[in-house]
């Protein structure tokens, strides 16, 4: 059995104790992710991240409670996260629409410069603005998840989208008007 002060070794950085502690639970947490996401790929996945995370935050490791229902709570953390991650960009490509092949060589082009023009001014956008954007835009997650994974206030977040699409409006709109007259 793993004991409490072993928990105390890990949360005070002791390789051993941690080395001891993926040894005892790596398996069991393996089989169990993989009963529950019924895929080797993302089991195992998800269990090197448990244990990534187990030793980078291993400060906010509780002494009073067991090591294993500690990494079964992160490991819990981590799937979820990632069956929303899935079924998020499962959705989003159930919802694209059909690529229209029947685009000139011209739209393409300016389809492109547009793209790139929007790359650019998310990239020259301060850091938070632009995590901000990024996991909304491009993962899918909600004011609030953004928020969580943050630690900023969901009011915030609100603000740096609405911030960053004022922003976009202002240089794309005059672009599409180039293109499209």
């Amino acid at each position: 059995m793993f004991t409490l002060y072993t928990v105390l070794d890990i949360k005070q950085g002791s390789e051993k104790a941690f080395e001891a502690a993926y040894t005892q639970y790596k398996d069991k947490l393996y089989f169990w992710l993989l009963g529950k996401m019924k895929s080797e790929y993302w089991a195992q996945e998800i269990l090197q991240q448990t244990f990534v995370k187990c030793w980078v935050s291993r400060e906010n490791l509780s002494e009073e409670v067991e090591a294993d229902v500690q990494l079964f709570r992160i490991a819990r953390s981590l799937m979820i996260d990632q069956l929303r991650k899935l079924a998020n960009e499962r959705k989003l490509t159930e919802n694209a629409p059909e690529p229209d092949t029947h685009t000139s060589p011209l739209q393409q082009y300016h389809a492109r410069e547009t793209l790139q023009e929007i790359d650019k001014i998310v990239s020259n956008m301060p850091e938070v603005g632009k995590q901000v954007f990024r996991l909304s835009r491009e993962y899918g997650l909600t004011y609030n998840e953004i928020a969580k994974e943050l630690s900023i206030s969901p009011k915030t977040v609100e603000y740096h989208i609405s911030r960053t699409l004022s922003r976009l409006r202002k240089v794309v709109a005059p672009l599409f008007i180039i293109f499209f007259h």
